[in-house]
């Protein structure tokens, strides 16, 4: 007598087999999402230091060191991110700043991520003010 078909130890060993290649891919679906977040958070990070120094540059060091804002949460949809800048006067007759500044955020798991740039700028006493605040720019 021929029979043709499977055995039992053959679909559970099968079903074994499948039941681990699921969970392998799930778990490597759910690192790759991981990821991806934490890629888009500092891609986005990256962006909102570029605009901080961009704000500074613009407002000049000695303008944002003496009336602020020096930190700040930014606004919805953005508010999980917060910023902080340090501005230093290098030498009182040169007027070169060393400014640094740092994002700050918290991640999908609760885990405090930052990212820092720093560079120098020159901001020589301007006859006539701009007349611009950091929400202007």
């Amino acid at each position: 007598m021929t029979t043709s078909g499977f055995t039992l130890v053959e679909v559970l060993a099968a079903g074994m087999i499948l039941a681990l290649s699921a969970a392998a891919i799930s778990l490597g679906v759910r690192q790759s999402l991981h990821s991806l977040q934490k890629a888009r958070d500092f891609q986005e990070a990256a962006e909102l230091l570029g605009r901080v120094m961009t704000k500074i540059d613009i407002l000049g060091p000695g303008v944002v060191s003496a009336e602020g804002p020096t930190a700040g949460v930014f606004d919805p949809p953005r508010e999980k991110f917060e910023w902080e800048s340090q501005i230093e006067l290098l030498a009182s007759e040169s007027w070169l700043y060393e400014v640094t500044v740092r994002i700050a955020w918290r991640d999908a798991g609760g885990r405090r991520q930052n990212i820092e740039a720093q560079t120098m700028l020159f901001d020589p006493p301007r006859e006539e003010q701009l007349g611009l605040s950091w929400e202007d720019v």
